[in-house]
């Protein structure tokens, strides 16, 4: 059953309050290999493989037969992470051992680390066909004490698995409110529904599952994100499906917002206004990247921007009376982010950033809106 006025975690309801300190975007065990062998298998077959791996810096010569990748980086990309290639994953991304989180005693070790620092929930946004891993959530969270949330729903068409193009809006709904309501893998219920991935051209499949989505929030009162495409426009062709399906855009999370948002060239790409039109919807804003400090990938003129960046453009927010609408977390999804590999991990909301909204003028009762009471209201299902 469905359990309202409690957050559902991997090991059952529990009461709002007990969360604390809590990241809602982040994925705990992920594979985002969709079975393949190696990193030029990956290559073509996603929006963010292309746009990492298709460049000069990584020896791409485009309208060349094969694979299209010089010899020196395609044996790069297929060596696990280690201190020698560090600075060339940040750079490029596309290392075939960087697109898996998926070792338990890692993922423990990251996960007492935040709790180290004061952590208490970790939103798992693996939503299907990215590996979700309901049993190894559990033991994540019995080994750590740290309640983690388990999501539902599936991510972009390419992730999709082979049913959903032939299932139609109503039963792809029943299969979201059964994981909601019954649980998967003997009972492990989800407690989000998300990250429902689009692309920055949305899929007809992919508008079917946010249809579905939307629809199962509304039969459920369970919150629902939603992971953009790139731009504005992508993100407002989202807001149109989601009115039309009568969604509760107050329970809508759009992820991403600090690097899928902007659009305008530098120097404005951090004009505040984009963010304050999408705030008028009344969903959530999160600002998910937090330890993302890589402008030296960046592959467009709209700059990426870093954590003092992302500050500024949420306290534009909480100074149009926005505080209560605004999230934050890293989504880790990758292995060079985790603290193992030389990343920032879990711990860099609760250790830095909150030190660094001290020194931009954050007072504490807005920190507190921002990383316990904003997550534990979105998760709390009504």
């Amino acid at each position: 059953m469905i359990h309202k006025g409690s957050v559902q975690t991997v090991l059952g309801p529990v009461a709002p309050d007990a969360l604390g300190l809590t990241l809602p975007h982040e994925h705990v065990l992920v594979d985002m290999t969709l079975g393949a062998c190696s990193s030029e298998a990956l290559i073509d077959q996603t929006e963010s493989g292309k746009k990492a791996a298709s460049v000069p810096e990584a020896g791409w010569e485009p309208g060349e037969d094969g694979p299209g990748t010089a010899a020196t980086w395609r044996a790069k990309w297929n060596q696990p992470i280690c201190l020698e290639n560090r600075g060339d994953v940040a750079r490029n991304w596309f290392y075939y051992g960087d697109y898996k989180i998926s070792d338990i005693e890692d993922v423990i070790y990251e996960a007492n680390l935040f709790k180290l620092h004061g952590g208490g929930c970790l939103v798992d946004q693996t939503s299907i066909g990215l590996g979700r891993d309901p049993k190894g959530l559990q033991q994540v969270s019995r080994a750590t004490g740290v309640h983690i949330v388990m999501a539902t729903s599936y991510y972009t068409q390419e992730y999709h698995p082979e049913h959903v193009a032939g299932l139609d809006i109503e039963a792809l709904e029943q299969r979201i409110l059964r994981d909601l309501d019954r649980g998967v893998a003997g009972g492990v219920q989800a407690g989000i529904i998300g990250e429902v991935g689009l692309g920055t051209n949305i899929h007809p499949d992919e508008e079917k599952v946010l249809r579905a989505s939307a629809r199962a929030q509304r039969a459920s009162g369970a919150p629902l994100s939603v992971h953009p495409g790139f731009g504005p426009d992508a993100i407002w062709a989202a807001v149109r499906i989601l009115e039309d399906e009568q969604a509760d855009l107050s329970r809508v999370v759009m992820c991403h917002c600090d690097h899928r948002l902007a659009s305008r060239p530098a120097p404005n790409s951090f004009d505040p206004e984009p963010f304050l039109e999408l705030a008028t919807t009344g969903m959530y804003l999160e600002f998910d990247c937090f330890g993302w400090e890589e402008s030296y990938r960046q592959r467009s003129n709209v700059d990426a921007p870093n954590d003092a960046i992302r500050l500024n453009e949420i306290m534009a927010l909480v100074e149009a009376g926005y505080d209560s609408k605004v999230l934050i977390s890293h989504d880790i999804a990758l292995q060079h982010w985790q603290r193992k590999y030389g990343g920032h991990g879990w711990q860099h909301i609760p250790e830095s950033v909150t030190a660094l909204m001290r020194y931009k003028g954050f007072d504490e009762g807005l920190i507190q809106r921002i990383i316990v009471d904003n997550p534990r209201e979105v998760l709390t299902i009504v």
